[in-house]
């Protein structure tokens, strides 16, 4: 995230009491970015566990802060090409590229 420009706050326990891996903020507005491992999914699926679901529900409802979800298998996907880890982020956050 540094990488890219932001500035991270890590594991930040908001109002709610979920803690938030990261909290950046784009465009005057924070955004929370969860990386969800295997985990957060149910067996060998895609698809989120239910404490996943209530947490992307509660955090912007309660605390006002957007979720996106790096999910690992994305990621593995991206490999270690720091420039398309980069890449990936700005996407994600829809940060403009300071190139």
């Amino acid at each position: 995230l540094s990488s890219i420009g932001l500035d991270p706050q890590e594991e930040v326990l908001v109002g709610s009491g979920y803690r938030i891996d990261a909290i950046v903020e784009v465009n005057g507005k924070q955004v929370g970015i969860e990386v969800d491992g295997p985990s957060h999914f149910i067996g060998s699926s895609k698809s989120p566990t239910g404490s996943t679901i209530l947490k992307r529900r509660q955090v912007p409802l309660i605390d006002g802060i957007e979720l996106v979800s790096v999910p690992y298998w994305k990621w593995d996907e991206v490999g270690k090409d720091q420039a398309k880890k980069q890449e990936y982020l700005r996407n994600l956050l829809s940060v403009k590229s300071d190139k």
